[in-house]
C-alpha cells in the first residue's frame, strides 16, 4: 500500500492542488500502465519525516542510533567515540535530533557532551565534522551551551579551523554555528578575543554568498562594541565591506552597509569614509528600490555627516536632501524615518544646504507623520529646530 503523499516533493510547491490529481499526473507521465488504487482511496498519511537531511556524502539516512528515556544520553555520549565511524555518525546524527527539545539540550549541556565533541570537530571524516557543527548550532541556541562552547578554547580552535575547511558543506554548518553564539553579548566577546573577527574578514570575500550573509551577521553582533569595531578596521575591515557593496546580492549589500554604519561610528571609520568619497556612492544606494539596501544607506550616511567635513562633503553630493526628505515620510518603515530624519538633520547644519531646504522642502517636513513614537516625534522636532535657524540668523 502506497502512501497519498508518495510524490511529496511536488506536493509541497502545489499544496492547493489536490494530491491525488498529482499522483495520477504523474503515473500519466511516466507512461504507467496501472494507476494506483490508493490514489483514489488514500490510506493514512506517514507518520514520519518525508524530507531526510542529507549529509555530506555517502551516508545512509536511515540509520540511527536508538535511545529512549533516561538511559539515552549517556548511551549516545559512549558511542560518540566509538572506533566504528557509522557509530558515531550516527549517535551524532540522533544527538542532534534529540537536543532540539530544550530539556534534552540541557541535559546534554550537563553531560558534558559538548565537551565530548571537541575532537569530532577535528577528525578526519568530514561527515564527522559537519554533523558535529550542526548538533553544536542546536545546542548554541541554548544559553548554557554557549556558555560551554565559548569557555573551551580548544573547542574554539578547532572551530576556528573548520571556518577554513575545504568542504562547504562545514563551513556553512559553522557560520550557522558562529551566527548563533555571537547572537549573545557575552559570548560574542569570547569569540572576539579569540581572534575570530579576523578570521571571518580574512574568508568574507572568497565564500559562497549563502555563508557571506551570515558572516557578515555574525559581524555586526561582534562589532557591537567599540574594541570590535578597531580590530575590525585594523584588519582593513573598512575595505573589505566596500568590495561587497559591488555583489548584485541584496542581502549581502544591505549586510555589508549596516557593518559599514557600525565602522563609520567611530573617527577612524568616519575618516575612512572620508578618504573613500563613501558618501556618492552611498547616495546610490540611497536612491536604490530595495528598502533594505536605502535603509542601511541612510544609516550610514548619518554617522558619516555627523562632522563639519562631513557636512561639507553632503553638499557636493546632488539630490541627497531631497531623497532624504523623500525617505523621512516614509511612516511604514520606522527605521527608515529615524536613519533619514537625523541624517537630513545633520546635513542641514551646512549654511546653503539648510537654506535650500527651508525654501523648497519646509512644508513636506512639517507634514511628516511620525505615528505615536516619541524617538521619532522628537528627532523630527529637533529636524525643525535646525532649519529654523534660518530665519533666526537672517533677523
Amino acid at each position: 500500500m502506497f502512501s497519498i503523499n508518495k510524490n511529496s516533493y511536488l506536493h509541497n510547491y502545489f499544496e492547493n492542488m489536490n494530491p491525488r490529481l498529482i499522483n495520477r499526473c504523474v503515473d500519466k507521465a511516466r507512461e504507467f500502465s496501472n494507476i494506483d488504487e490508493h490514489d483514489l482511496d488514500p490510506p493514512a498519511n506517514r507518520l514520519t519525516s518525508e524530507q531526510p537531511n542529507i549529509p555530506v556524502k555517502n551516508v545512509d539516512v536511515t540509520r540511527r542510533s536508538l535511545g529512549f528515556g533516561r538511559k539515552a544520553m549517556p548511551k549516545l555520549r559512549r558511542e560518540l567515540h566509538n572506533k566504528d565511524q557509522d557509530v558515531v555518525i550516527a549517535a551524532i546524527e540522533t544527538i542532534c535530533d534529540l537536543v532540539h527539545d530544550p530539556e534534552r539540550g540541557y541535559e546534554a549541556v550537563n553531560l558534558k557532551i559538548i565537551d565530548r565533541m571537541v575532537n569530532l570537530m577535528s577528525h578526519e571524516s568530514e561527515v564527522i565534522r559537519e554533523r558535529t557543527s550542526r548538533t553544536l548550532a542546536v545546542l548554541a541556541e541554548l544559553a548554557a551551551g554557549r556558555e560551554a562552547i565559548v569557555t573551551n578554547k580548544s573547542l574554539l580552535a578547532n572551530i576556528a579551523a573548520c571556518a577554513e575547511d575545504t568542504w562547504a558543506e562545514i563551513r556553512i554548518q559553522v557560520a550557522a554555528l558562529l551566527e548563533m553564539i555571537a547572537r549573545f553579548w557575552k559570548a560574542a566577546d569570547d569569540l572576539v578575543q579569540f581572534g575570530f573577527i579576523q578570521i571571518l574578514l580574512s574568508n568574507l570575500l572568497t565564500e559562497d554568498s549563502e555563508i557571506q550573509i551570515m558572516h557578515l551577521e555574525t559581524l555586526r553582533s561582534l562589532m557591537y562594541e567599540t574594541t570590535g569595531k578597531i580590530i575590525a578596521i585594523e584588519s582593513d575591515g573598512f575595505n573589505i565591506f566596500l568590495k561587497l557593496l559591488d555583489e548584485d546580492n541584496t542581502q549581502i549589500i544591505s549586510g555589508a552597509l549596516a557593518c559599514l554604519a557600525l565602522l563609520t561610528s567611530t573617527c577612524v571609520g568616519e575618516k575612512l569614509a572620508r578618504e573613500a568619497k563613501l558618501l556618492r556612492i552611498l547616495n546610490m544606494f540611497l536612491h536604490d528600490e530595495r528598502p533594505e539596501v536605502y535603509t542601511n544607506a541612510a544609516s550610514v550616511i548619518m554617522f558619516c555627516t555627523l562632522k563639519t567635513q562631513g557636512k561639507l562633503d553632503a553638499y557636493k553630493v546632488k539630490n541627497l536632501p531631497k531623497r532624504l526628505i523623500h525617505l523621512s515620510r516614509n511612516k511604514l518603515n520606522p527605521s527608515t524615518q529615524i536613519f533619514a530624519i537625523k541624517a537630513l538633520s545633520n546635513i542641514c547644519e551646512h549654511p546653503k544646504i539648510r537654506t535650500e531646504v527651508q525654501r523648497k522642502y519646509f512644508e513636506q517636513i512639517k507634514n511628516i507623520q511620525v505615528g505615536d513614537d516619541p524617538c521619532i516625534k522628537s528627532y523630527k522636532n529637533q529636524l525643525l529646530t535646525v532649519i529654523g535657524w534660518v530665519a533666526s540668523s537672517s533677523t
